[in-house]
């Protein structure tokens, strides 16, 4: 009989190749999820970042907007937000010849995240740009009603048309009360108020003489606070594309109309500037207009405009030069005006 051989075991073996790849597993695991962690704290960290930056950004152009005086090239400020700061940095794109003419920007704004638990440290840093213009608000004041498309009395009473060039805030020399072109009568009849209206020159002529660059505004260069009638006593900006309705007992700022302009009901009152590119229709009962009035621009890039149309039997329609109101109306629209599609989050990378 053949003697018994020994077995070699193997349970033991197996056991520890089992637990140690196990082991390796959940070591692996534990590395992946930290790692994980680690990026997605990183990535909010990092989001953290953007968002001062563009904190920073809104900020440095809401600061000087309502200082109303362009920042020089190379202008640098530190914003305290939330959670870190920012440090703005503006650069001039475009030099125009003429000073006062608007400027293109690069603005610059990078943002630094702190957390006071960690030290003084940055956690991290991001850097975004926005190109933007310059707006400078500025009106050469012509009259105080220029309407480059004449105006025509209704077929009966036209009430009373009371137009006055004399300044009523008392800082600047009187302008003219109307002006209109050469084509038109130089006063409307039944129109009172002093200084005497000045008329001469084409329509083209005096739309282009008021100095506003309606194709400019018409392609977008000017960026109003509303593109509605609303919030209207404020001294903001507005820019209604089209036709509008007007009727406000106090409104106030700066009002843009692409196409015509009525005035309705009862009537309004608007302190400021009122930019019309077809025609006024002043059909309300009690028009009050302190500041400056234009119409008919839309001669500058078509198409033309009709004739305006005033009044009405018992009808009163005051307009009256009032430079406190103009300066006060401009002070809305200068600023920083953002370019469209022209907003960069990854700058330092470029």
């Amino acid at each position: 009989m053949a003697p018994m051989q020994r077995e070699s075991g193997f349970a033991l073996p197996v056991s520890i190749f089992v637990v140690t790849l196990v082991t390796i597993m959940l070591a692996a695991i534990f590395v992946r999820v930290e790692a994980d962690r680690r990026i997605a704290e990183g990535s909010g960290v990092t989001i953290n970042a953007v968002a001062i930056a563009h904190s920073g950004l809104q900020r440095y152009f809401a600061h000087y907007d309502s200082l109303g005086t362009r920042p020089p090239d190379g202008d640098s400020l530190r914003i305290n937000v939330s959670g870190g700061y920012a440090d703005v940095v503006a650069y001039f794109m475009q030099r125009p010849a003429d000073t006062t003419a608007n400027r293109m920007y690069v603005v610059r704004s990078t943002g630094v995240v702190i957390d006071p638990l960690l030290g003084s440290d940055p956690q991290a840093r991001r850097t975004v740009a926005q190109f933007a213009r310059w707006q400078t608000g500025t009106m050469d004041v012509l009259a105080a009603f220029t309407a480059a498309n004449e105006f025509d009395p209704p077929v009966d009473d036209p009430g009373t048309l009371d137009i006055r060039g004399a300044d009523q805030c008392g800082m600047r020399p009187p302008a003219a009360g109307v002006r209109v072109p050469g084509s038109a009568p130089a006063y409307p009849p039944g129109v009172t108020g002093t200084p005497p209206s000045q008329d001469g020159g084409t329509h083209l002529f005096v739309a282009n003489l008021t100095d506003v660059d309606w194709s400019a505004v018409l392609g977008g260069d000017f960026v109003p606070d509303y593109t509605a009638l609303v919030n209207l006593n404020t001294w903001s900006s507005y820019l209604i594309d089209g036709d509008a309705i007007l009727n406000t007992p106090d409104g106030s700022g700066f009002l843009v109309v692409t196409g015509d302009l009525t005035i309705g009901g009862a009537g309004s009152a608007w302190r400021g500037v009122i930019l019309v590119g077809g025609n006024i229709i002043f059909g309300g009962t009690t028009n009050d207009f302190r500041g400056l009035v234009i119409s008919g621009l839309n001669y500058q890039t078509g198409p033309v405009p009709d004739d305006g149309v005033w009044g009405g039997d018992g009808t009163v329609t005051r307009i009256w030069y009032h430079s406190c109101f103009i300066d006060s109306a401009l002070v809305g629209v200068s600023g920083f005006a953002p370019i469209p599609n022209a907003w960069v989050d990854n700058w330092s990378t470029y």
